[in-house]
């Protein structure tokens, strides 16, 4: 599974390796050689900064007829905390030694698809402009996906660091809400096809027995299986009410009951976490 984007990375790219191009009169990206003197002294967040940008950018979203960006206060955060970063060492990266992966620092929301862009510039307008005049940061303003962002600008002496975190924003879901989900997409499958619907039968034990796949790393069907289990399926899931290929198997599948057991958790694969889920049916 695609958890994420990566970064586009044409401005730190292009900085990194001394080709930046000039745009005369339309915009200014640089490294910027912070003075010797306090970096605190000279740097504060720009909230207004922060609202031209988000408004630019629904502007684009509009224009081609997208869904605006609503701002997550948990993306804006981690945005500014990096613009932060940015500012401190006097040039733009996506990622600082030390700092964690995007999906890490994203890690407050719950989200399936992520993507960063970072820009320097002397004010909001030409951070956007310089954006959008480059293919992969105007792939993620425009990216259809995205539902969320959070926008972090901090302003020195004359510039502005720029980081924008885009996020498919999932809805907040528990690990109850979650079986239930999956049992209620169960039984709306075996509606549609024209089956008898099932009684769900507690089965506490299959929650642990997902938290140990996640443990392991690995999808593990038969830690379902037992005398009387006729099939046990299992897969991980970042939204729930999206019904995999392997539910689908089972609603035609004769049986008297079916238990869910569900584990919210990260794993050797999945840095963000993910529904570990495993799924009975009985004979």
């Amino acid at each position: 599974m695609n958890m994420s984007k990566a970064p586009s990375s044409w401005i730190v790219t292009h900085l990194r390796r001394g080709r930046l191009r000039a745009y005369a009169l339309r915009l200014t990206l640089a490294v910027l050689l912070l003075a010797a003197t306090s970096f605190a002294q000279y740097a504060t967040f720009s909230p207004t900064d922060e609202q031209e940008i988000l408004r630019l950018v629904n502007r684009e979203r509009q224009a081609v007829g997208l869904a605006t960006l609503v701002i997550d206060e948990r993306l804006q955060d981690a945005a500014r905390k990096h613009s932060v970063r940015m500012a401190a060492a006097g040039e733009i990266e996506h990622r600082f030694k030390g700092e964690p992966k995007l999906e890490l620092r994203l890690s407050a929301v719950r989200f399936d698809v992520c993507g960063e862009n970072v820009a320097l510039a002397n004010d909001a307008a030409r951070a956007h402009t310089a954006l959008m005049n480059s293919p992969g940061h105007r792939a993620n303003i425009l990216d259809g996906q995205y539902n969320s962002v959070g926008i972090g600008v901090v302003r020195t002496a004359k510039q502005i660091f720029v980081t924008q975190d885009f996020a498919r924003r999932l809805p907040e879901v528990t690990v109850d809400q979650a079986e239930d989900q999956i049992a209620s997409n169960l039984n709306r499958l075996r509606r549609r096809a024209g089956v008898p619907v099932l009684n769900r039968v507690p089965a506490p034990q299959l929650r642990q027995q997902a938290c140990e796949m996640a443990a392991h790393n690995k999808l593990n069907p038969s830690a379902g299986l037992s005398p009387r289990v006729s099939n046990s399926i299992a897969f991980t899931a970042t939204d729930v009410s999206e019904i995999p290929e392997s539910l689908e198997r089972l609603k035609t599948h004769a049986a008297s009951g079916f238990s869910v057991g569900a584990c919210y958790q990260t794993s050797k694969s999945y840095e963000s976490p993910v529904f570990w889920v495993l799924v009975v049916m009985y004979q």
